[in-house]
């Protein structure tokens, strides 16, 4: 027996007076949560009597995080997007842009992630960039390399520089650009970060305030490794940011680039920078009347053969992206075959 204050319960009855109590309870919370989901509805309805019908395909989209703010809002390349893409092989990566009016000219695994070997080196210029306008360095600054790198293993020549030799900003910027020189990239990162890694940071948090969200690097030069990759989308964004740098746009109007270094007693030794593409070396014409702004090139074992441009004709931007050339040669009949649809 159970004593409630007035009378004696049997335990029975006890227990059914707390079960009952419990259910009424849920009911009266039941019954209010489906009150306020048929009041919230309704509202919803009165205010767009058409949605009902609206249906949301989120995976045609490219995704974008939402804490990063772009500079881009949104994609103008659809996930699917394969304009034009039966001119190229199945393992072609490919973004033809007319950057004026933002159409997409040719497309072909845009958004799939790819290696992108030394077009790498735009993002490494860039970061570079940005501190000389920063004013923490300068261009004229004087940088003593610390450490002999070997990248022999990557079939990379040794460096012609070494431990206590000296050599400017500037020209360590040119030989990255012009020449893609590796080790360039490494004296660069250590200079402006005062490590590889910490650059590296830099060069991810940058691709990120882009809307390069599906690139990562791991190094400033772009030799292959599992978790460097991007896209032809992410290259499209960061090759629009070196055309926006005014220093790095004068690198790209030189076909070779003479500059000196001094060894470790302070001789001096001249050198001389020449641009791996062939259309700057006039070894491929572009189609008339194209003119070239901002490029980078990039060959590895895993990318293959890669070009990124930016270019003007009769008035208008136009980026193009094109990566896993089989050779030199197919990489740029490709490409004149991408700038051939402008006609």
């Amino acid at each position: 027996m159970i004593w409630t204050g007035e009378n004696y319960l049997s335990t029975n009855e006890a227990m059914q007076s707390k079960y009952l109590t419990r259910n009424l309870i849920l009911f009266v919370i039941l019954t209010l949560f489906i009150s306020i989901v048929c009041i919230v509805n309704n509202h919803v309805k009165a205010a767009y009597p058409d949605a009902d019908s609206v249906t949301y395909i989120v995976d045609d989209l490219v995704h974008q995080s939402d804490n990063v703010d772009f500079q881009q809002k949104d994609t103008i390349v659809y996930r699917d997007d394969s304009t034009q893409s039966d001119l190229f092989p199945d393992n072609y990566y490919v973004l033809f842009i007319n950057e004026t009016d933002q159409s997409v000219l040719a497309a072909k695994n845009v958004h799939q992630r790819m290696y992108p070997a030394s077009m790498t080196k735009m993002m490494t210029a860039i970061v570079v960039a940005d501190a000389v306008e920063a004013g923490s360095i300068s261009l004229d600054d004087m940088v003593t390399i610390t450490q002999n790198y070997d990248l022999t293993a990557e079939d990379v020549a040794p460096s012609q520089l070494h431990r206590g030799y000296s050599i400017s900003v500037k020209d360590l910027l040119y030989g990255l650009m012009l020449e893609s020189n590796n080790y360039y990239a490494l004296y660069l990162a250590e200079y402006v970060a005062g490590d590889v890694q910490s650059f590296c940071d830099r060069m991810n948090e940058k691709a990120m305030q882009l809307g390069a969200t599906n690139t990562h690097f791991m190094n400033p030069h772009g030799l292959d490794n599992p978790n460097h990759y991007s896209t032809a989308y992410d290259m499209y964004l960061i090759i629009k940011e070196v055309h926006n740098h005014q220093i790095l746009r004068d690198i790209d109007g030189f076909d070779t680039y003479t500059y000196t270094f001094y060894d470790s007693n302070g001789s001096a030794i001249d050198t001389e920078s020449t641009a791996t593409n062939l259309f700057v070396t006039g070894d491929a014409s572009l189609p008339a009347p194209f003119q070239l702004e901002s490029w980078k090139t990039g060959t590895t074992d895993g990318a293959g053969n890669c070009l990124a441009m930016y270019l003007k004709k009769d008035g208008k931007d136009y980026v193009v992206v094109a990566s896993a050339g089989n050779s030199k040669a197919d990489l740029y009949d490709s490409i004149i075959r991408l700038l051939c649809l402008t006609d």
